[in-house]
């Protein structure tokens, strides 16, 4: 397959496929940007000029075929399909071989047959339109029919494809773009289509020139990956509720029980005849102590109580405040307004900040930590936990995955990856940069409040208040 102009200079090749010039035995510092007439025999040249012409007049595809000499004595017949795209003309090669089969060459497969595989819409046009032809009939409308672009394309992802687009407008030859939006199908639906667009060529004067597109209907794909994240959702809710289950009983079951031991320890001094040794009675109420401290403490990991009580936001706040008064870190805590988030969001966002406080203080050997919890957009909460750290000088790091980082990361991408959110980690020459992004149902009303400012305070414990000692 080629791309051939219609210049003032004559017909020109603009772009030649692999296949293209090893069918014609052509190299590309031969052929590239050379007309008709450089290339081709008077005979050869004729039939394709004429057939170029009835393209150009709108009389759709058509098929030629065309003598090729192959050497100083010898020509064969090739089979040429020509058709219209804006400012020319996309020829492609049928083999003979292809044509004594009766079987239509894969160059045509691709063009003919691409709108109709997975509905999807195949096209060369120029710069971005507003409603390509191929773009209305996947979304159900007759040609000459759709309505403006701007009411098809669904207000929440019009900002995305117009960010495709200038990254599109400012792109190379040959850069690929892609983008995935909502519109608005014949039937009144939305649907989701994948648009994917390739540079082709600039102008003279390097504005956008040709794009060679495709869009898919990946509606049912998207309704997949929805159901999905809805099971996973169902999963973690399951899994914060029996962990809220089995916190509640330990804390109002075990640890009643270990008072009642207390008590009837204490009401045992108070009867016998004989004073119990005071060594074995200091060791048992040691131990119990001990077993009631371990109770409360695993309560709260299995399920922090401040998450209910206080909010996200201020259990984070009091959590950094304690663990900066037991390792001498400054932690600042900054909080936005934030959406309402499920309890299996809430939960995983202060294990994240947990865990994140841990490799600060085990790895960094850094002063200062920021903690960012706030709105990153309508439909995002962002949690940022930055220090001044050694950082990771000389380290390899995957920022996708935080792989090569050594400090535990993977646990917190695959509680991220359940959500369907998106972790990364941002080293920079000092310091370490952990963004953590979850998304959430519904949108944001209202302005962000300023965001609070707090730093670590030496009366507040990240473990939630200490148990007190069981009274006789």
């Amino acid at each position: 397959m080629a791309i051939i102009g219609d210049e003032a200079s004559g017909f020109r090749f603009t772009h030649i496929s692999a296949g293209f010039l090893q069918a014609m035995g052509w190299t590309r510092a031969e052929a590239a940007g050379r007309t008709l007439e450089q290339l081709f025999t008077a005979d050869a040249r004729l039939i394709l000029t004429n057939a170029l012409y009835r393209v150009l007049e709108g009389m759709g595809p058509v098929e030629v075929s065309a003598p090729i000499r192959r050497s100083a004595h010898q020509s064969d017949q090739t089979s040429f399909a020509l058709r219209p795209m804006p400012g020319g003309a996309v020829i492609e090669i049928t083999s003979p071989a292809e044509r004594a089969d009766g079987v239509v060459g894969w160059r045509r497969i691709l063009f003919e047959q691409l709108n109709l595989v997975g509905s999807g819409a195949a096209s060369i046009y120029d710069r971005s339109p507003a409603m390509e032809a191929d773009m209305a009939s996947l979304l159900g409308f007759p040609p000459g029919e759709a309505p403006a672009e701007v009411d098809l394309i669904h207000p929440q992802d019009a900002p995305r494809l117009h960010a495709h687009r200038r990254r599109l407008a400012a792109a190379d030859e040959g850069y690929i773009a892609r983008v995935t939006a909502r519109m608005r199908h014949a039937c009144g639906d939305w649907r989701w289509i994948e648009i994917r667009e390739e540079v082709l060529d600039r102008t003279a004067d390097g504005a956008l020139g040709r794009i060679l597109g495709f869009a898919l209907d990946v509606s049912e794909h998207h309704a997949l990956l929805e159901a999905t994240h809805r099971q996973s959702l169902a999963v973690m809710h399951a899994e914060t509720e029996e962990r809220r289950r089995i916190a509640r009983e330990l804390h109002d079951t075990m640890a009643q029980y270990l008072v009642v031991i207390d008590l009837a320890l204490s009401r045992l001094q108070r009867t016998v005849a004989d004073p119990l040794p005071e060594g074995p009675i200091a060791d048992i109420r040691e131990a119990l102590r001990s077993a009631h401290e371990e109770v409360r403490s695993f309560s709260w990991l299995l399920h922090p109580p401040d998450i209910e009580r206080l909010g996200l936001a201020r259990a984070i706040e009091k959590f950094g405040a304690g663990f900066g008064a037991r390792t001498s870190l400054s932690v600042i805590t900054e909080t936005g307004e934030l959406p309402p988030l499920s309890s299996a969001s809430e939960l995983t966002l202060f294990r994240i900040t947990q865990e994140a406080l841990m490799n600060v203080h085990r790895h960094a050997r850094a002063t200062e930590v920021h903690i960012l919890l706030s709105a990153a957009s309508r439909n995002a909460v962002s949690l940022d936990v930055i220090d001044n750290g050694v950082g990771l000088a000389g380290a390899t790091v995957d920022p996708a995955s935080g792989e090569g980082a050594g400090v535990g990361l993977s646990g917190m991408k695959a509680r991220v990856e359940r959500l369907s959110g998106t972790m990364a980690v941002m080293p920079g020459k000092t310091g370490f940069h952990l963004r953590v992004s979850l998304p959430v149902q519904g949108t944001l009303e209202g302005r962000a409040k300023r965001p609070r400012r707090r730093r670590a305070r030496a009366h507040e414990d990240e473990r939630g208040p200490k148990a007190a000692p069981p009274r006789a």
